[in-house]
């Protein structure tokens, strides 16, 4: 049997873990282009997971400290809806907030550059309309961070003007001073700079495959159905190229990488602020509900297989 890893990675509420609660029973139904041969039984946060989703609600963001303890989990399944090869899937878990961590200081422990080299392929996640994605600094945000206006720049005064320092009418003492003071934090890291570098990372560290191919890497637009019409119908790249020019542009020229853009939805639905979606979710089996959108060149398709992202990462 053939073993493969397939990384999935993202920033904090990419939509990494509600992906993995949605393939679970459609592994179980034997729904899809994979078909699992036996569910293993240790994996308590993804039956979380799905649990939440059997009751109409999406599964709250992970937000675990990072040094508890990782929740892999492995499968093995066939391809080509169970005609191909067994192959053991192992899926490591690294939070979102890892990831973001070890961009942000370029540093990445060699237990994760292990994880990197021995994987396949990978999925990388970037959830539409998330209130943790983080733009881009503008001038407009960076006056209002640094709190910089007319009375701070001395209007009105040459570059040479010097102010006297005010002393405060009731000074603190020294140590509840020190205790309260504190200095503006840095910006967070833009979601666009995190999804470059996490690409980054996957062009350096990918094996090929086991045929000389080039490693396969899908990259998923998660809550796919809460865009405009107008955007959705434009395929997964208008929507990155109107939000994340930078990581549009980095797609563009993906190095070794053979990458291919898509577009999902869990269910097929809001959960959240749709009671009438969510009250028909409930009456229906959840692996009818759901589907990816596949971006080929030019043409956009739509499939009800919401596995098709990670068989892709497969080479199947």
């Amino acid at each position: 049997m053939t073993r493969r890893s397939i990384v999935l990675l993202g920033g904090p509420d990419s939509g990494k873990t509600n992906y993995v609660g949605r393939l679970w029973p459609s592994f179980k139904k034997r729904k899809g282009v994979l078909r699992a041969e036996r569910l293993p039984d240790n994996i308590a946060y993804v039956d979380g997971a799905v649990e939440h989703l059997m009751q109409g609600n999406f599964a709250p963001r992970s937000d675990r400290n990072l040094e508890v303890g990782r929740a892999d989990f492995s499968i093995s399944v066939r391809g080509a809806n169970g005609e191909g090869a067994l192959t053991e899937l192992m899926v490591p878990d690294i939070s979102g907030e890892l990831w973001t961590r070890t961009v942000a200081t370029s540093e990445i422990s060699q237990e994760w550059l292990d994880v990197l080299n021995e994987a396949a392929g990978a999925v990388v996640f970037v959830r539409a309309l998330s209130d943790q994605n983080v733009k881009p600094l503008d001038w407009v945000t960076a006056r209002n961070i640094l709190r910089l206006d007319d009375d701070d720049a001395g209007a009105g005064a040459g570059d040479d003007a010097v102010t006297e320092p005010v002393e405060p009418e009731h000074p603190l003492p020294a140590e509840a001073a020190q205790d309260t003071i504190s200095l503006p934090s840095e910006p967070d890291l833009p979601t666009q700079v995190l999804l470059c570098e996490l690409l980054r990372y996957l062009d350096l560290c990918l094996a090929d495959r086991a045929d000389g191919g080039r490693p396969h890497v899908a990259v998923v637009v998660a809550a796919y159905d809460l865009l405009d019409p107008q955007i959705r119908a434009g395929g997964p790249m208008v929507y990155l190229r109107r939000e994340f020019p930078l990581f549009a542009g980095r797609l563009a020229d993906t190095g070794r990488l053979d990458v291919k853009l898509f577009g999902l939805s869990v269910v097929g639905g809001d959960l959240e602020d749709d009671d009438e979606f969510r009250s028909q979710f409930l009456e229906r089996d959840i692996t009818e509900q759901g589907w990816v959108v596949v971006e080929d060149g030019d043409r956009l398709r739509t499939d009800e297989d919401v596995m098709l992202p990670i068989a892709w990462a497969l080479g199947d």
